[in-house]
């Protein structure tokens, strides 16, 4: 990607209304697709932002659909992109492993450190027949992702490597649709499942942990996990598990969850065809229909102790007080 030479943003600063706590930010650059921005591309606005910044750079994306595949390299640290809505500013790509892309080079966006996004959502748009296409891959040290909307099929968000936080977001998907091997805590989120093709069943997480001495994972916290229109009529037709374990040392954990009655007595399921090695699933104080575990594989764990949850907190296990923006609301440990 050739190299821009970065501009001064000398046009005109917004105010922006960001977060629940009142916060007022300054965007230093404007996108719109009707040219009445500073850019009429995402990608474009980022080029032009300042290398290695150690403050935070706004790009504010007014309402559109970008159909655009948005890279941001590692020299592109601090970026906030901030949207109008996830039902007004959406980014969209349909790149899929059926169309002869790798799964890794399907994804809409990369993140480089320190990338946050609020109020939009990114899409791959590719049919479940095109199998693997992903439409977010984070793949930059503690990022974090604010009433968002990540949608696809299967493998949708890809938690590829660092600390990463997502509030009040919602992620749609059928198989391993939140995946890869991050610190990853989703905290007060929806979890959307939708109907797969017909003999498939959904797995929600497929966590990569290789090395049992790697600190990373994907941590569920007081989300809700529940069927979409099109799987609701076949919920007891359709199994649906909360994750297999992509790696030898996968781990997972739900807890403070709300489970809706699509999740399969079972709860997990393993690859087919894998050896389980030593998988870390666990399950903390959740809710509803979904929730009962006396039929769970014998795997997987069931805890009521609050100081092994706690392990799994912002606090504790991203130590997000010590970076994530102060403008999105998180709670630091257990409800």
């Amino acid at each position: 990607m050739a190299l821009i030479t970065v501009m001064v943003a000398t046009a005109f600063f917004l105010l922006l209304s960001w977060g629940e706590k009142g916060h007022a930010i300054q965007a230093n650059v404007t996108v719109a697709k009707d040219g009445n921005g500073d850019f009429n591309t995402i990608m474009a606005a980022i080029l032009a932002a300042p290398n290695y910044s150690t403050e935070r750079y706004y790009i504010k994306a007014n309402e559109g659909e970008y159909d655009e595949y948005v890279v941001i390299e590692k020299r592109k640290e601090n970026i906030a992109l901030i949207g109008d809505g996830i039902e007004k500013t959406i980014i969209s790509g349909n790149k899929s492993h059926g169309d002869g892309f790798k799964t890794w080079d399907t994804a809409t966006v990369l993140n480089a450190k320190g990338f946050m996004a609020q109020g939009l959502t990114i899409r791959n748009s590719a049919v479940p027949e095109k199998e693997q296409a992903v439409a977010l891959k984070v793949n930059g040290d503690q990022c974090s992702f604010y009433q968002c909307r990540f949608e696809g099929y299967q493998d949708t968000l890809n938690t590829h490597f660092g600390h990463q936080f997502y509030r009040d977001c919602e992620i749609v998907g059928t198989i391993d649709f939140i995946f890869g091997d991050a610190l990853a805590v989703f905290q007060n989120c929806n979890i959307t499942v939708r109907k797969p093709l017909d003999k498939q069943y959904n797995t929600i997480t497929a966590q990569g942990r290789t090395l049992e001495t790697r600190p990373t994972g994907i941590v569920l916290q007081n989300c809700t996990i529940q069927a979409a229109p099109d799987l609701q009529q076949e919920e007891r037709i359709v199994k649906t598990y909360m994750g297999r374990p992509w790696g030898n040392f996968s781990r997972t954990v739900v807890m403070q969850t709300f489970l809706g009655d699509l999740i399969d007595p079972k709860g997990w399921v393993q690859f087919d065809d894998q050896p389980l090695i030593r998988p870390f699933y666990l399950e903390f104080r959740n809710r509803g229909p979904g929730s009962t575990t006396s039929g769970r594989v014998k795997w997987a764990k069931v805890t009521d102790n609050s100081t092994i949850a706690s392990t799994y907190t912002v606090r504790q296990f991203i130590q997000g007080q010590k970076w994530i923006p102060s403008s999105i609301p998180y709670f630091l440990g257990l409800l």
